[in-house]
């Protein structure tokens, strides 16, 4: 089960409720969508697998901190953005 998926799928639901509620021309209209689209979010929760975690770098490099590009750790810029990187401490 996918919890941050179940959330927002509950978010999704409540506005299309209120968009009901609230009955405003136009917005009216878009309750339906919303409430439908959120139940699909939260049934498809319960049948996605849960994530692995955080991704590591491979030995010897880091994520650049800008564009996510594996950088050697003796690097001082990234060779994909060009973007500084912060000294190790």
């Amino acid at each position: 089960m996918r919890p941050q998926l179940f959330a927002g799928g509950l978010l999704v639901v409540i506005m299309g409720v209120v968009f009901y509620a609230l009955q405003l021309p136009f917005v009216y209209y878009w309750s339906l969508p919303f409430v439908i689209g959120g139940a699909l979010m939260v049934i498809g929760s319960f049948f996605a697998s849960p994530s692995s975690g955080p991704v590591t770098p491979p030995e010897g490099y880091k994520f650049c901190v800008f564009c996510s590009n594996p950088v050697p750790v003796a690097s001082d810029r990234c060779p994909r953005c060009n973007g500084v990187q912060p000294k190790e401490g």
